[in-house]
């Protein structure tokens, strides 16, 4: 009973800040493929023009990415309640502990 009532506390403090916690995991998220993606790219526009580089590493970066996040921002904060506001909290946490595991296998850390 008292773990259901601080869960359920918790869940409702975090509730506010949904969207802004949902962002912090997507670019999180997306920080830690970028390199990867960048690196992809280079291998593609390498030989091109210097204009043509430019502006796919404009159009990868700022675009790409910032679309990205605000894409996919909404649908992760819907994913974060899809247990509830009981569960809210654990599945907050669960999921920067999993953004950590994934991160120290990528060797972020």
């Amino acid at each position: 009973m008292l773990f259901q009532n601080l869960a359920l506390t918790f869940g409702q403090w975090l509730k506010p800040y949904l969207y802004n916690i949902a962002l912090l995991l997507v670019v999180c998220l997306v920080s830690l493929y970028a390199n990867e993606i960048i690196k992809t790219t280079k291998r593609f526009v390498a030989r091109r023009h210097f204009i043509v580089r430019v502006c796919v590493f404009v159009l990868v970066t700022g675009f790409g990415f910032g679309l990205l996040v605000v894409f996919v921002t909404p649908l992760i904060s819907q994913l974060l309640m899809f247990f509830g506001t009981r569960w809210l909290g654990i599945t907050v946490i669960t999921a920067f502990i999993l953004l950590g595991i994934l991160a120290d296998r990528k060797n972020q850390l």
